[in-house]
């Protein structure tokens, strides 16, 4: 029975307000209509106006604000019901003037409280009983007992009231459940982790959640306008595609927070049609794709960017060269590379040398126009997109500007360094890969005619860029296909006339070209790499035949050049000693013969790999000594050297001047100091012998003894002659060498 029993909860206060004031209005109609009727039924108008004095008192004790709901809500409940006395007396008890009750009994159910309806029971019995003791006619229109039928009439208004309770009970039920699913809606709609809104036919927010409100910013979002939430950019295009298709796909839009800032919805549709089947709302749900947007445009930045300066990489910028050359204008693409840099990066370390770069970055990018296009292949390589020239004179004029501000002194670990680039442009609208090639040849070019110069690219260098090409194709065949030989050429002793050496050269001929210069394939092969395994050949093959040699008499030094790219190679050290025991050569018979500028490329590595072949026994000599650079404090950190190589370029001019006769005065002193060799390399006259042998200089080398001869010829007697002369000077000391180190030659 108690779960029919209502729960009799308060209403909200601007509820009761609300009905509190609509009772006072129907007791207001009352006062009026009420004097009236009873005027109707005879009673004088005094009397009439009588039967409003007790809902009066009452409706005015209802209306006063400062007295508790419960008081004023129980004065308007006893005025109404009297009101129903009144009616039930002025129509002299007339049985119809009692179902009044039963409507002011419904009406008073409006303020849903017990009380009102035991009120309404206890005013019943007592007005029927009181009255209709003292004076029967006023109340009922027969002759029975006032007090029997005051119960009658009591408890049919206590029937009203159950019936009013039940259906109270019953309503209250069902606003619970609607209540529950209001509820569960409300927690389903405030608490999803995604936002929601729920946006009219017009586009009108009527409702938004609490992720809406939180992501956006917008403290209450009902009544804006769904595109006020984009940006102002994309506001007309969304209000135009207003409303959804029903099956829409999802859609990623920017959106604006209430702050300025911007960010990203994953939104996704839903239509929720009325009974009629017409379009009632939309359910939006946005998934904030903020930060997966912002990882993506980072990563896209990193595959698109270079990470030290910033700048658009080789990806990025072929991309943008090929959407310049859509359109078929000309454009310039311009190469630089920084001259020298390694030399940099290396004696300053490589952090400096990343701050050189960046600085480089921002320098040639403050003297470009707003749509040009600078990038960083890597490197110290950069390379630079034109669109909209007059023609290639602006080319120009813009790669004079961008050399002239790297000219400025840059400030590097507290000092001034100075920094040129080699400069190479390619004009033109066909292909974007043939503007690379043809820019990056000029650029070269550039490097080859002494750096620090600007070429522009033409048919020329494409000639040489494809014999370039034809040239490395055919060394790659060259070895296999037996292409490839040594010449070799005497190292002598000056004292005597007697063979020190053996320098092994390359000799390369070609089977249409016929005989190409080691000048130009060498270069070829050190840019290619192919310098590696062609001088793993050259090396092993000059072991073999020194042994060979060796095994027939001839007791001498075999002299094979490294490349820097060998230098730098961690496996140089077996690959010598292979070549060693492959050909049963002692170490002490090689000498490698390593070049200034080839340990100036990675001094470390230069270091630690020049370490392991002095284990293993091999002589050491720095080739060309004077040419690269010259640097002693580097040349300490390689001793102790066996042999050390003069110059062609000091030799030439020992007879006719005296600055180059000096400098190789002081090459020999010191490398007698030292304990090594002293070799003259390009010794091509008699003169020049006998100028070398004065300075007590120890081995010559060059034609005035003998050209670079195929090995079959080496040891006929007719094809070396020796310049070295008693007579000429008192024998020389020949000091035991200070290591057992030295390199071999790849060119003359």
């Amino acid at each position: 029975m108690l779960s029919w029993i209502p729960r009799g909860r308060a209403l909200p206060h601007d509820v009761w307000a609300a009905r509190h004031r609509a009772l006072l209005l129907v007791l207001v109609a009352h006062l009026l209509v009420l004097p009236a009727f009873a005027v109707t039924q005879g009673w004088s108008l005094p009397a009439a106006w009588l039967f409003d004095a007790p809902p009066a008192l009452f409706g005015a004790l209802a209306c006063v604000q400062r007295l508790s709901r419960t008081v004023r809500s129980s004065a308007c409940a006893v005025a109404l019901l009297c009101c129903s006395a009144a009616l039930v007396v002025a129509w002299h008890g007339t049985t119809e003037a009692h179902f009044h009750y039963f409507v002011m009994v419904g009406a008073l159910a409006l303020y849903q409280q017990w009380w009102t309806f035991l009120l309404a029971i206890g005013f019943v019995v007592v007005q029927h009983g009181a009255f209709g003791a003292v004076e029967a006619d006023t109340v009922f229109s027969h002759d029975h007992s006032p007090w029997k039928w005051a119960a009658i009439h009591g408890a049919f208004v206590a029937a009203l009231t159950v019936t009013s309770l039940v259906s109270w009970r019953e309503n209250e039920r069902v606003a619970e459940a609607e209540e529950a699913s209001e509820e569960r809606f409300r927690r389903a709609f405030d608490d999803a982790p995604v936002a929601i809104a729920l946006v009219s036919p017009r586009g009108r927010v009527l409702r938004g959640n609490r992720e809406l409100r939180e992501r956006t910013g917008h403290v209450q979002p009902e009544g804006l306008l769904f595109w006020d939430f984009v940006p102002e950019l994309d506001r007309v295009a969304l209000a135009e595609s207003w409303p959804p298709a029903p099956d829409a796909p999802e859609q990623e839009r920017r959106y604006v927070r209430a702050d300025g800032t911007v960010g990203w919805f994953l939104w996704r549709s839903s239509l929720i049609a009325d009974a009629a089947g017409e379009a009632d709302h939309w359910i939006l749900q946005g998934v904030d794709i903020t930060a997966r947007k912002h990882d993506a445009e980072r990563l896209d930045h990193q595959a698109h960017h270079d990470a030290l300066t910033a700048l658009p990489n080789r990806t990025r910028f072929d991309a943008v060269l090929r959407r310049a050359l859509v359109a078929g204008r000309d454009v310039a693409v311009i190469f630089a590379d920084l001259d020298n840099f390694k030399v940099i990066n290396d004696s300053l370390g490589h952090r400096t040398g990343d701050e050189l770069l960046v600085e480089v970055a921002q320098r040639l990018t403050a003297e470009l126009r707003p749509d040009d296009v600078l990038a960083r292949f890597g490197g110290d390589e950069f390379v630079l997109l034109l669109e909209d020239l007059d023609g290639i004179d602006e080319a120009r004029r813009t790669a004079d500007r961008l050399a002239a501000v790297l000219r400025e002194p840059f400030l590097l670990a507290g000092h001034q360094r100075f920094l040129s680039a080699s400069f190479g442009i390619a004009f033109g609208s066909g292909d974007a890969e043939a503007l690379l090639r043809d820019a990056d040849a000029a650029m070269y070019h550039a490097k080859a005619q002494g750096k620090a110069r600007l070429e522009v690219f033409d048919e020329s260098l494409r000639a040489r860029a494809l014999e370039r090409l034809d040239i490395e194709a055919g060394l790659r065949e060259a070895i296999a296909a037996g292409q490839l030989e040594l010449h070799y050429q005497p190292e002598v002793r000056l004292a005597d006339g007697a063979l020190y050496g053996m320098a092994a050269l390359l000799r390369w001929t070609h089977p249409v070209h016929g005989a190409i210069s080691p000048a130009t394939f060498i270069p070829i092969a050190e840019q290619s790499g192919l310098i590696v395994p062609i001088g793993e050949w050259v090396l092993k093959t000059a072991c073999r035949q020194a042994a060979d040699w060796r095994a027939r008499g001839h007791d001498f030094v075999i002299a094979v050049n490294l490349s820097p790219l060998q230098l730098s190679s961690p496996s140089l050290a077996r690959v010598v000693d292979d070549a060693l025991r492959d050909s049963g050569l002692p170490a002490s018979a090689l000498c490698l013969e390593i070049t200034e500028s080839a340990i100036m490329e990675d001094p470390e590595a230069a270091r630690r790999v020049l370490r392991a072949l002095t284990a293993l026994g091999v002589r050491l000599a720095i080739d060309d000594f004077g040419v690269g650079y010259s640097s002693l404090s580097k040349l300490k950190h390689l001793l102790p050297v066996d042999v050390i190589k003069i110059d062609k370029s000091f030799v030439d001019g020992i007879t006719d001047g005296a600055d180059d006769h000096a400098i190789v005065a002081a090459i020999v002193s010191l490398t007698h100091e030292l304990g090594a060799t002293a070799v003259a390399e390009g010794v091509e006259t008699a003169e020049q012998a006998a100028a070398l042998r004065a300075l007590d200089c120890h081995v010559a080398q060059g034609y005035h003894f003998s050209r670079p001869l195929p090995a079959y010829r080496c040891f006929s007697q007719s094809e070396i002659r020796s310049a070295a002369s008693p007579a000429l000077s008192p024998a020389l000391r020949t000091p035991t060498p200070a290591s057992s180190k030295m390199p071999l030659n790849l060119s003359a």
